[in-house]
């Protein structure tokens, strides 16, 4: 810990300082604007390095840049499906940008034809700054991260999060009963994520038709992101919301299926004013959908404005906003104990399939309000100031949590968790320095960053008995008066609990040389609370403060300059723990819980970009975890048990030939108690299956009268897992198997889509069943 301390002491001085100057860096930069013969920009060009295998794609403004450019002379080339290619040359200087601009002899509509069809893999796109807080690229960055777009989104005509995350190697999709969707990692579940890099309320109602992509994080990443509910050490995943772009344009769609599935959504944006500086966004959705059990409803809509504003070149400002309510009864049952049974696995379980044992009446009533603002400044040509503020809160207007405890194979108990009303919030204040210059002949691309937030939850909350039952007979009445009554003559009990962390954070990517990078990063974070609050008493228990240390160092070597790396990693994650009454009266002071991860393996970046991916082997150790122990007849608690995650992760991402893109992946994940209480001791994680595979393919006609006529086929396979901790009851493996044909054009968008077409049953995290062989329909105007 003393050198990581002295190394970050060593480091902000020299950056600080105004004694060392900053020599010009050795490469240079080329930024641009492309282009119709209308002047609108082309939007999704691919501009190609001639004589070397960098490229780019413009973005909705138009706008390119490729960083990191040896100096010299150089062919900025474009190449589109029937027309003579667009070259230009351009002069690189070290330390300088060039900034070109490329006018297409075509119109935006002529363009929008040929980029429907175009031969770049439209699946790969890795370009974040968020995943590292700094402008890496990733066979620069010595983590696994992945990131779904837009583009796989739209073609797999995603409604839900949950088909989002299957296209991640390794994640699984998992499910809080309150309605959050969230996957596991690496073993470890999470069902929150972040939002635009920052923490986001516990309660997130989140539609996809926001997103512009979701980025993936791999293993603990408590050195840039701290620990929260968030956080976990197998990872963290990041919403990236749609942004603002220079032109007029958006879409409108609806899309309708089986079980009653409506939904319609909009995009829209305007430029505000005529030097385009001012910038509005609006997305907007609304979805309604049935069951296939008899009984089961699921809705919520959502409002999504953002406003950008270009004040000069230096300053730039973006606000986003989000306002989601939601209400549904889909997920808002469990199922619990089954040591009086038979059955050793959900296909043995003789419950039902389509047997929800609820009703309609009995839902809950959700929602949340996210208000985001960014600032960025360019202090000068090497260092560039980012402050970033997230209102979010989350909220219960009412909850039904129903818990059905099997007492034998033809008996059940329902008890009901009543919520109402309840809060989650989170507010974030997070300012970053963000350099990249040289002291000597070393490169350095450095985040200085000072983060708070301040977490905050009112509860008020009552579980009652409700009644038993025989599966085999006709269901009793089941009903939200009823459940009232109870709750109301038991009494709820309301709490308050709010918490403050601190932290300072640094990372730093040194170029020892072009090709060997070293990445040194450390986190200083101090965590308050002051207990939790309890309405009926007045009083408050549990207040403790704590210091954590997080420290990451990663190294990159590319063998072959931007097309093969191989890098390995050190990560650390922690988790502030409580203090404990012990059985005695004593008090057990716990130190944070951490996780520490060893990582290696290779990127690639191969043909002309046509074929990309990453192979890694992990081992994570947990360590100052809780565990039972019974000492004189009294359980007592102990801060010596372990945890060991390990195991290795693929991902294939190809364009071979025109039209034709692929993006697979395969996992393998051990995670047990390495030493427990005696009921878990050498036992498997809930939940984590061993094996986890998935893999998307698609291909659309580029020539003739049918182009723009796609067909997409896919599968996902998930491994069996244990469903409860003393792994005796089994969650049952099972393959998913999808395929869709659309006809994509300028102006318009048809879709068709199946799901579960190998009519699979299989069930969530919560024992719930999942949907059968299912279709959807989409339709998208453009404009």
């Amino acid at each position: 810990m003393k050198l990581w301390l002295f190394c970050l002491l060593w480091l902000l001085p020299v950056c600080a300082s105004g004694s060392i100057r900053y020599t010009e860096t050795d490469h240079g930069i080329i930024k641009g604007k492309v282009t119709t013969s209308d002047n609108q920009p082309a939007v999704a060009v691919t501009v190609v390095l001639k004589g070397s295998s960098r490229y780019t794609l413009t973005g909705e403004d138009g706008s390119f840049a490729l960083h990191q450019v040896i100096p010299g002379t150089y062919q900025l080339e474009i190449s589109l499906i029937g027309y003579q290619p667009l070259a230009q040359t351009v002069n690189v200087e070290k330390g300088k940008t060039t900034v070109v601009t490329l006018r297409l002899e075509i119109s935006n509509t002529q363009l929008q034809e040929i980029v429907v069809t175009s031969n770049h893999p439209k699946f790969s796109d890795k370009n974040t700054e968020q995943v590292s807080r700094l402008p890496l690229k990733d066979l620069e960055n010595p983590q696994v991260y992945q990131a779904v777009g837009k583009a796989l989104m739209m073609e797999q005509v995603v409604t839900e999060r949950t088909d989002i995350y299957r296209n991640i190697p390794g994640a699984v999709p998992n499910f809080a009963v309150g309605g959050s969707q969230g996957m596991t990692i690496r073993g470890f579940a999470n069902t929150t994520g972040m939002r635009n890099g920052m923490i986001t309320s516990a309660i997130v109602p989140l539609n996809p038709a926001i997103l512009e992509r979701v980025e993936v994080i791999k293993g603990p990443s408590g050195t840039l992101f701290g620990s929260n509910r968030n956080i976990t050490f197998g990872g963290v995943y990041n919403y990236v919301t749609k942004k603002p772009f220079e032109t007029f344009g958006g879409n409108v769609s609806i899309t309708a299926g089986s079980f009653r599935l409506t939904r319609f959504a909009a995009d829209v944006n305007v430029p505000l004013n005529d030097t385009r500086t001012l910038l509005f966004r609006l997305n907007a959705a609304g979805q309604t959908e049935g069951s296939f059990k008899d009984q089961g409803f699921s809705k919520n809509y959502t409002i999504a404005p953002s406003l950008s504003y270009q004040v000069n070149e230096r300053m730039k400002f973006l606000i986003d906003i989000d306002i989601t309510r939601g209400a549904f009864t889909t997920a808002t049952t469990a199922i619990s104990d089954f040591k009086n049974v038979k059955a050793r696995s959900f296909k043995d379980l003789n419950l039902g399939y389509r047997k929800s044992y609820t009703n309609n009446d009995v839902d809950v009533s959700n929602g949340i309000n996210n208000i985001q603002a960014r600032m960025e400044y360019k202090l000068s040509d090497q260092w560039t100031s980012q402050t970033n503020y997230l209102y979010s809160e989350g909220f219960y207007k009412h909850f039904y949590w129903t818990n059905l405890t099997l007492l034998n194979d033809s008996t059940l108990a329902r008890s009901v968790r009543n919520q109402r009303p309840e809060t989650f919030g989170n507010i974030q204040l997070q300012q970053n320095f963000i350099g990249d210059f040289h002291i000597g002949s070393l490169r350095n691309r450095l985040v200085v960053g000072l983060d708070y937030s301040y977490n905050y939850n009112s509860l008020n909350r009552v579980t009652v008995n409700y009644d038993t039952l025989n599966i085999y007979q006709s269901q009793k009445d089941f009903n939200a008066t009823k459940i009232d009554a109870l709750s109301y003559q038991k009494g709820f009990a309301a709490s308050n609990t709010s918490s403050n962390s601190y932290s300072v954070y640094a990372s730093d990517v040194l170029n020892i040389t072009p090709a060997l990078m070293v990445m040194l990063s450390l986190r200083a974070d101090r965590f308050s609370t002051g207990g939790t609050y309890t309405v009926a008493t007045g009083k408050s228990s549990g207040n403790y403060s704590q210091t954590s240390f997080s420290p990451k160092l990663g190294v990159v070597y590319q063998v072959l300059k931007d097309r093969l790396s191989v890098f390995a990693n050190y990560m650390n994650g922690f988790v502030n723990l409580a203090p404990l009454v012990q059985p005695d009266n004593t008090i057990l002071t716990l130190k944070p819980q951490q996780g520490n991860q060893w990582e290696g393996g290779i990127k690639a970046d191969l043909f002309d970009n046509k074929l990309s991916g990453s192979v890694s082997y992990y081992n994570i150790d947990v360590t100052n975890a809780t565990r039972t122990e019974i000492v004189e007849g009294k359980t007592f608690m102990f801060q010596d048990g372990t945890q060991r995650s390990k195991g290795f992760e693929a991902e294939l991402i190809a364009n071979p030939v025109t039209g034709l893109n692929i993006v697979a992946g395969y996992a393998y994940n051990e995670n047990r108690y390495t030493k427990a209480s005696a009921a878990l001791q050498g036992k498997l994680i809930t939940a984590s299956p061993r094996d986890v595979a998935n893999i998307w393919v698609s291909y659309t006609l580029s020539r003739g009268k049918a182009r723009g006529l796609g067909f997409g086929a896919g599968g996902n396979y998930v491994g069996d897992s244990w469903f409860e901790v003393t792994n005796t009851f089994r969650l049952p493996g099972y393959t998913l198997l999808g395929a869709t044909v659309f006809y994509d054009q300028p102006k318009y968008r048809l879709a068709l889509k199946g799901n579960n077409l190998l009519n699979e049953q299989y069930w969530d995290t919560n024992g719930i069943a999942q949907k059968p062989a299912n279709v959807i329909a989409s339709a998208v105007l453009k404009f």
